[in-house]
């Protein structure tokens, strides 16, 4: 697959359109981060060939431009996510592989975490979840659901519910994906998030690269690798500075919903799928937005809909974002946030339209969130819901 691969800068612009879906930057700003991401968007295109070489260690480096040290903190946040392994021999190099179920989870869990703390999944995101796979078992005889998305979404449902019962323990075990750390930057990577485990406001300093270094008995090219896993997952990011060092953050999705796009691909969850969970997802949600909204929330949707109704059909990626985001944070459940942007921005790998401000995509974007928001503002639930079904629908046959 080497020679086939593009260059680092093409990598950075090869779609556009999953990071305006998704609304947030590209995971991490060091070069390590974005060969990682690079790799798993080229991947997702490809198919997915799981079993393939990517390429030898000296041929990748080479290929980014990169030494050999930056090369394999790139590798290591492959590893960490089970995208990719690099196999060690005269016939080895960076394999292709598949992310389970187990790892998506273990990723889903830091990921709220870091913004919810211990308070995770409420009642809300639990309604969601189990009405999402009732409609979806109800209509399977019509519009069959492949058995891996069915599998993801049981495997997500049941991982919900068993921490509402049983509270903080309940969650998946920290390394069940992998009983042992491989190597020391994998240990070492533990312990910094055993270590952020109940810190999880924002900006918290874990410690200068000395101290951590000194703090877990590690060398540096070690540490820096497992610092880059938490800086690709936006969990974490190394501020410059005296009395600075690292911190954590409230994550980004950009990356979560790039590894659950991996997962999809590897499993071979098509589009279609992924648009019809959106669609059953997105419904209920603006069916709550109908009957929920504060008048903070309603100022937000009469703000958007004015933006929005005088873009004309040139709407910006930027506008779209500050649209979805009117509607969709009146439910402020960042589990059912992440699962509406991965499905959503699941198509886009295989869209003929990369253009997040496409004249063509703005003009049926705008017609069809204008309604749904008018619906949402006349707290018509029934109606909403009929809006954005019809909403998806007109987008997913244009995409």
């Amino acid at each position: 697959m080497t020679g086939s691969n593009p260059p680092l800068t093409k990598f950075e612009r090869a779609n556009p359109l999953f990071h305006a879906i998704v609304g947030a930057d590209r995971p991490g700003n060091k070069a390590a981060c974005a060969i990682a991401a690079g790799i798993e968007a080229d991947l997702i295109a490809k198919g997915w060939p799981t079993g393939a070489i990517y390429g030898s260690e000296s041929q990748l480096a080479h290929q980014f431009g990169v030494c050999r040290i930056v090369l394999r903190e790139a590798v290591r946040i492959l590893e960490s996510r089970g995208t990719a392994g690099m196999r060690r021999g005269p016939h080895g190099g960076l394999v292709v592989l598949g992310p389970d179920l187990v790892a998506v989870l273990e990723a889903i869990h830091r990921y709220v975490t870091s913004h919810r703390g211990a308070d995770l999944q409420g009642s809300i995101c639990r309604d969601v979840l189990h009405k999402t796979c009732a409609r979806l078992d109800e209509g399977r005889s019509e519009a069959p659901i492949s058995a891996e998305m069915v599998e993801f979404l049981d495997c997500l449902r049941a991982a919900v519910d068993h921490y509402a019962r049983e509270g903080a323990e309940g969650r998946i075990p920290m390394g069940a994906a992998t009983k042992s750390a491989r190597s020391r930057a994998e240990q070492v990577f533990r312990m910094l998030l055993k270590d952020m485990s109940g810190r999880h406001t924002s900006a918290y300093r874990l410690g200068s690269e000395m101290d951590l270094c000194e703090r877990y008995s590690a060398d540096r090219s070690a540490l820096r690798q497992a610092v880059r896993v938490l800086e690709f997952e936006g969990i974490a990011a190394s501020v410059a500075g005296r009395g600075k060092g690292l911190v954590t953050r409230s994550a980004e999705p950009t990356a979560l919903c790039q590894l659950i796009n991996c997962h999809f691909a590897s499993v071979g969850v098509s589009p279609a799928d992924a648009m019809a969970v959106f669609k059953l997802l997105s419904i209920e949600v603006v069916s709550i937005a109908a009957r929920t909204a504060t008048e903070e929330h309603r100022r937000n949707l009469i703000a958007a809909h004015r933006t929005l109704s005088a873009s004309g059909d040139n709407v910006s990626a930027r506008v779209m974002q500050m649209t979805e985001e009117s509607q969709f944070d009146i439910v402020p459940e960042p589990l059912i946030d992440v699962l509406l942007r991965c499905t959503k921005s699941y198509s886009s790998w295989r869209s003929a339209i990369r253009d997040p401000d496409s004249q063509v995509l703005g003009a049926l974007y705008r017609t069809e969130t204008l309604r749904v928001i008018s619906a949402i503002l006349d707290r018509d639930p029934v109606a909403a819901a009929a809006a954005q079904a019809t909403k998806v629908d007109s987008l997913a046959a244009l995409i």
